[in-house]
């Protein structure tokens, strides 16, 4: 007499940040994994930045958590509590997914991929495209890693943090691609403007881009998932150009976040 398999365990994911009310990987995902036939559990929780030690020994120490999804204001601080990374991860020094692999923790970083689909889906290629790229933290870095790895013509960068930014063009520049730090106000036509920073998560923030420059831009992207429409998705579509949102990237994050946590 053959006995029955055991019941595959369903799987059991968290998607960490502070905040998570608004975020919309979580519900993606678990309709990715049922179309492959996988019974994942998606879970939200907020962990606060100085909460975030006590959180992962927690994880460490439950099997049953066979991951994560990471957003700020944590996608560097968890570097230091992981085994692993991917070689995204380790250029951009930032990680927004993990998975236990044995008795590992490695973390991954899509961000970057994401927006390239994003944007190549329906509007352009990034290969030959002058792109401005305001915000280098840790989707700006990730999103600038991947435009250069797809061979974009021209990068201009921004940042806050203007010792960050030099160290960030070196860097790029050192892969072959011509990559200049700029101001916003300085840049003429582009193929591409896109928005890394979090102006637009507050409702009443301004736009990252005066309304002189987006009206030159062929396509625009603003990685703010909510409010789904920002001061600059606004410009944007008052022009009729072309817009790539935060949601959109989500969208397009989800199937490679998933193929890459179901290879266990």
């Amino acid at each position: 007499m053959t006995s029955a398999a055991a019941p595959r365990r369903q799987r059991h994911y968290i998607m960490i940040g502070a905040p998570v009310t608004t975020v919309r990987t979580p519900p993606l995902l678990h309709d990715w994994f049922a179309d492959q036939g996988v019974d994942a559990r998606i879970g939200t929780r907020h962990v606060a930045a100085e909460d975030l030690v006590s959180f992962m020994e927690t994880v460490r120490a439950d099997p049953g958590i066979d991951g994560l999804l990471v957003t700020m204001p944590h996608k560097r601080a968890i570097l230091s509590h992981l085994d692993g990374l991917s070689g995204a991860a380790e250029r951009t020094a930032s990680v927004n997914a993990v998975k236990r692999a044995g008795g590992a923790l490695i973390g991954a970083q899509f961000d970057g991929h994401a927006l390239v689909a994003a944007v190549e889906t329906s509007h352009l290629m990034i290969a030959d495209a002058r792109i401005v790229l305001a915000g280098l933290g840790g989707a700006g870095l990730a999103i600038a890693e991947a435009l250069v790895d797809r061979g974009c013509r021209l990068l201009k960068v921004c940042d806050a943090d203007r010792d960050w930014e030099a160290a960030v063009v070196g860097k790029l520049q050192a892969r072959g691609t011509i990559v200049e730090a700029i101001r916003v106000e300085e840049v003429g036509p582009v193929d591409l403007l896109i928005n890394a920073t979090p102006l637009g998560m507050d409702p009443e923030d301004a736009s990252p881009f005066p309304e002189d420059l987006v009206r030159m831009a062929r396509c625009v992207a603003d990685i703010v998932a909510d409010p789904p429409e920002t001061r600059l998705a606004a410009l944007a579509k008052r022009r009729g150009i072309p817009l790539i949102t935060g949601r959109a990237m989500v969208e397009a994050q989800v199937p490679l976040i998933g193929a890459w946590l179901n290879a266990l």
